[in-house]
């Protein structure tokens, strides 16, 4: 039993007890740093390029491969609308700085992945000048991306990402659907050159393109025509974004704190969590969500939060995956009345 007092953005202090269940570990053995969310299956990704589908309890449905040697920075799953016995594509952005080289690739989630190239194999490839091309194993298509990509997301079944030259959407057969410029914000333009892409995000509104300091773009599906720009002050810089159409908008902040925003253009409210929050989810009633050493909840009746003796990075269906690899269900807890 673990006791945590947690401040909330109203000057109330909730105590608050929780009692961990068992934790059992999963068949991961290598460093997790994302889940791509798809409908039933879920693609885990690792630091050094590992990939495997997972079901939501965390239980792995296949082998884990690499189907390329380099680092993936993000990915996503969509729908597909090209192959017949494929219902959904995962979608990944592989970015190494070595080799100075990004590449986007597409795999459909029910075919059986095997594992590509080695390192080795691609530094032969990119040193001579008569060397065969490399591209990620499985991959339905494989494109080499012209500048550095900083953040992918998707609406519908497409694709939307960001490098450091314009936005892109293309359909899931690579094809370009439109471009456009970076968005920009005036008040922050004199950071423009720390400032980066952090959120893709698809809402009923089109699709928002969220900057770390705080800017917030909506363009326009259909076109990527901007309809709707601002910048919020959080006084911190933002990590990640998450949306919900029932719990609305969930913004990870940098130094251990979040926001919750009802509607794009509304206020927002800010609330310490001690420690800095990895990934979130709304279950119909409140966002949960874990972190650095710590998982949280906030709900009508105020915010709790927990210590945990590793770091979550993922939140999916109430179960937590942790940096070494091992699940664990979200944890129940009681909270005794709030003190002034």
């Amino acid at each position: 039993m673990k006791v945590f007092v947690s401040s909330i953005f109203s000057g109330t202090l909730s105590i608050v007890v929780l009692l961990r269940g068992p934790v059992k570990r999963s068949e991961v053995n290598f460093a997790p740093v994302r889940i791509s969310r798809g409908d039933g299956i879920h693609v885990l990704s690792g630091t050094q390029g590992e990939l495997v589908k997972i079901n939501p309890e965390g239980v792995l449905l296949g082998e884990v491969v690499t189907p390329f040697p380099t680092p993936i920075i993000d990915g996503v799953i969509i729908e597909s609308e090209v192959l017949p016995n494929t219902s959904q594509i995962w979608v990944g952005i592989w970015l190494d700085r070595e080799f100075r080289q990004s590449r986007i690739a597409a795999l459909p989630i029910d075919m059986e992945w095997i594992t590509g190239s080695s390192r080795e194999d691609l530094r032969n490839a990119i040193s001579s000048l008569n060397g065969s091309e490399i591209a990620p194993s499985n991959s339905m298509w494989n494109r080499v991306m012209d500048s550095e990509p900083m953040k992918m997301g998707k609406y519908g079944s497409s694709v939307v990402f960001a490098t450091v030259s314009g936005v892109y959407m293309i359909d899931c057969n690579a094809n370009e659907v439109w471009r456009g410029l970076l968005p920009r914000w005036p008040e922050i333009s004199n950071i423009s050159a720390y400032d980066e892409i952090v959120g893709v995000v698809e809402f009923s509104g089109g699709v928002a393109i969220w900057s770390k300091a705080g800017g917030v773009s909506v363009l326009d599906p259909s076109n990527g025509l901007e309809i709707f720009s601002r910048v919020i002050e959080f006084g911190d810089s933002v990590a990640n974004v998450i949306f919900s159409e029932d719990g609305g908008w969930f913004v990870m902040l940098h130094e251990g704190s979040i926001a919750t925003i009802d509607k794009i253009e509304g206020e927002h409210r800010i609330y310490r969590t001690g420690g800095p929050v990895l990934d979130a989810e709304f279950n119909g009633e409140e966002w949960r969500w874990t972190g650095w050493r710590h998982d949280g909840a906030l709900s009508s009746t105020g915010l709790v939060v927990s210590e945990r003796d590793n770091v979550g990075i993922s939140i999916i269906d109430g179960n937590i995956l942790a940096n070494d690899g091992s699940w664990s269900k979200f944890g129940s807890y009681s909270e005794s009345p709030a003190m002034e």
